[in-house]
Parts: structure tokens; C-alpha cells; sequence
């Protein structure tokens, strides 16, 4: 659950000169300004208070955008979880969250589930978590969308190619939703596994014989297993270590 605040940001260039007059001062910054001599990236200095004014125009910074924010003490929807136990791996995404539940997505059952933050933090301090800040999408999400476009035939032949309406569809059934900044600046999710895809494609235009055992049996990819009702949960699938 994420609690917004009010923010006072300022930033500012300073610079110390002898002048006849403060209109000399103001008029030789502005001429270093736009020279690029004084540059926001490079002298600038941001001053951020907490604002308690009304009537405002307050921008709304991305979450995350600093990439401060400690994934365990501080769970937030899109974070996911790690658990390995040989060349397997038990993946659990977060959907949303309340004071006291954490509701996540299981990977290996397909299930979505909730468990005590308490139980989480004590997960995430134990085994691989990754911030949804991180920029990486989840295997099983990347492995469903290769799956989809293979399914489509879209891996080989002249039709090769990442299809992003069925990439966004896949990120859309897992709560992957691109906020404006991230549709501004390119969405990092789209993105990744269009990445991954277009490896795909290539690797099999490269190797088009080499096959093995598994292909078309497999769902999880990197993961190496496949589903089925008797795979533990993740609480079971932890109790094992």
C-alpha cells in the first residue's frame, strides 16, 4: 500500500559574482544560462521539504522513480519473489496489498494467494526479491509470451516478429498497467520481452534443428518445470529448506 506525501522541490543554480547592480548580476546568469555554461544537470542543487500548503498545483512524481525504496520492509504491487530449491524456482508476483495482507500471484499453481506481511518480509529477507523497479519481468511472464507467439507461429518464417498487442495483453493479465510517465519515456515491461523475443527468434534462426526433449512440454522455460496440482505452494515449497 503505497501513502503519498506533499512535496516542496526546488532546485536551484548559485553562483557568486562581482557586479555594478543586481540587474547586471541577473542579466549576466541568464546570458551563462543560455550559453550552457550553467547547466540544472551540472549546478544545480534540488532542496526537497515536505509541503504543507493548499491550493497548489502539485505535480505527481512515478513511483519509484528514484529507486530507493527497500522492496522487503516496503512491498509494493509488481514486486516479485524468488524461492529456489535445486533447478527449481517458486515465483510469486505481488497483486495488491492491505495493512496486514500481502496478495500474490503463485507461479507454479497458477493460484493467487495472500499471506501476513509479517510471513512476506520473513520470504523476501530469506530469498531473492526483486523491486518492480528493477526492470526485469518475471520468467513465467516472459515464457507465456514466447509460448503465445510460438503458439501463432511468430518465432520462424516470414511472420517472425514480437507482436506488441499480444505482449501488452500478457502484461495486462498479470497487472502490469503502464502509468503516463512510462508510456512517455518507453514501457520498460513491453520493452524486456520484446527483447527476449526477438533473441528468440534470432537463436532459432541461427539453430532451427537443435531441439530437445522437453520442447513443447515445458511452460516455465528457464524454470525447467511444468505444472500440475500436486506442486507445492510456496509455504510448502519454503518448508523444505
Amino acid at each position: 500500500m503505497s501513502i503519498q506525501r506533499k512535496f516542496k522541490v526546488t532546485t536551484t543554480i548559485t553562483q557568486y559574482m562581482w557586479a555594478s547592480s543586481r540587474s547586471d548580476a541577473e542579466k549576466f546568469q541568464e546570458e551563462l544560462i543560455k550559453k550552457g555554461k550553467l547547466d540544472v544537470m551540472r549546478h544545480g542543487e534540488t532542496d526537497v521539504k515536505y509541503c504543507f500548503a493548499g491550493g497548489k498545483d502539485f505535480l505527481e512524481a512515478p513511483e519509484d522513480i528514484s529507486q530507493t525504496r527497500n522492496p522487503i520492509e516496503e512491498p509494493r504491487r509488481g514486486d516479485w519473489l524468488e524461492i529456489e530449491h535445486g533447478d527449481v524456482k517458486a515465483c510469486a508476483l505481488v497483486r495488491r496489498l492491505t495493512r496486514r495482507k500481502v496478495y500474490y500471484y503463485e507461479a507454479l499453481s497458477k493460484t493467487e494467494r495472500s499471506v501476513d506481511r509479517d510471513r512476506w518480509i520473513q520470504w523476501a529477507s530469506q530469498h531473492n526479491i526483486h523491486p518492480s523497479y528493477d526492470g526485469i519481468v518475471p520468467p513465467f511472464i516472459v515464457d507465456e509470451a514466447i509460448n503465445a507467439h510460438e503458439e501463432r507461429g511468430m518465432l520462424s518464417g516470414f511472420s517472425a516478429t514480437p507482436d506488441s498487442s499480444l505482449i501488452l495483453e500478457i502484461l495486462d493479465k498479470y497487472g502490469y498497467v503502464p502509468d503516463d510517465y512510462e508510456v512517455e519515456n518507453g514501457y520498460w515491461a513491453e520493452v524486456y520481452i520484446d527483447n527476449a523475443i526477438s533473441e528468440k527468434i534470432l537463436s532459432s534462426q541461427k539453430e532451427p534443428a537443435l531441439r530437445t526433449g522437453t520442447d513443447g512440454d515445458q511452460e516455465f522455460g528457464d524454470f525447467a518445470v511444468g505444472f500440475s496440482e500436486e506442486l507445492p505452494t510456496m509455504d510448502e515449497f519454503d518448508s523444505k529448506f
